[in-house]
């Protein structure tokens, strides 16, 4: 099937799942209700792939695909109109990722398969309040998409089987390796292996045992990771660990899975990591 793909979130995940669908030779529109950081998005992918040009990671062809296959929109009905394949890519909090999914689902054709980037709020969760809730699946890429060479797929029990195979299609024509869960499971694989990581380093650092520069250090020489848990989670995003706790504390009510309260002010702050520029490091927007 030649899928049209709708991107919604212009942020650092979505635009550059967007900007993989447009080189995959995708007819693909981003959306953002932010238009000013829409087109810095689409300013700053263009910068990067030029700079992964330049490594001979991509080609010129690949640039030239994103300016031809790539369009910006400013509403949520412009970005879905027409379009077989849409990719959500928002914050990662269930209401607004609902909310989203309610209106588009309620006048969108039956085929049309709905894909929501997120590890952590799972497909069937947000199916069941949606029509159509066959079409719903989990398509999580990793950051920053046009480098990281993976997606994990997870999906509920009564997707269709025409859903996933367009789905792991998409990630493949991507240039992506692809994993498909046997189970939905918050987190899915990479994620939960990289919670227990990280939540033991936020508890040393809870503790005062070491500064978290210390325990990044500790990290990388004393396991070989190529960057620290602290690192991690400002490229990841400081808000999606802190939602993603906060919604397990809320489902367990055990206090282990409280998010902690360092996390819960750099969140307040707006300090969520490399895409504002600061989390527990410092960084160069530009």
């Amino acid at each position: 099937m030649n899928e049209k793909i709708g991107v919604i979130g212009g942020g650092q995940m979505g635009s550059q799942i967007a900007a993989l669908a447009a080189m995959a030779g995708y007819e693909t529109s981003l959306y953002d209700e932010n238009k000013e950081n829409l087109e810095y998005r689409f300013k700053f992918v263009e910068n990067n792939i030029k700079n992964l040009i330049d490594k001979s990671i991509y080609s010129k062809d690949n640039l030239d695909a994103y300016h031809n296959n790539l369009e910006l929109k400013y509403s949520l009905d412009e970005v879905v109109d027409d379009k077989s394949f849409v990719i959500e890519a928002v914050v990662e909090r269930f209401d607004i990722k609902l909310e989203i999914f309610k209106k588009i689902s309620s006048f969108m054709q039956q085929d049309v398969v709905m894909a929501t980037n997120s590890s952590f709020i799972q497909a069937s969760e947000l199916s069941k309040h949606c029509d159509y809730p066959e079409r719903f699946i989990n398509m999580h890429f990793f950051y920053p998409p046009i480098r990281m060479d993976l997606v994990e797929i997870s999906y509920p029990d009564n997707v269709s089987k025409n859903v996933l195979e367009r789905t792991k299609t998409v990630s493949k024509n991507m240039g992506r390796s692809v994993v498909v869960l046997k189970k939905e499971t918050p987190g899915f694989i990479v994620n939960r292996m990289l919670a227990a990581l990280v939540d033991e380093a936020y508890e040393l650092y809870d503790e005062g045992i070491a500064e978290f520069e210390d325990i990044d250090i500790a990290i990388k020489k004393g396991l070989n990771h190529p960057l620290g848990p602290f690192e991690l989670s400002d490229y990841s995003g400081l808000d999606i660990h802190y939602y993603a706790k906060l919604k397990k504390f809320e489902e367990s009510g055990d206090l282990r899975d409280k998010p902690k309260a360092f996390l819960k002010d750099k969140v307040l702050k707006g300090d969520l990591g490399v895409k504002t520029g600061k989390g527990f490091y410092k960084y160069n927007k530009e």
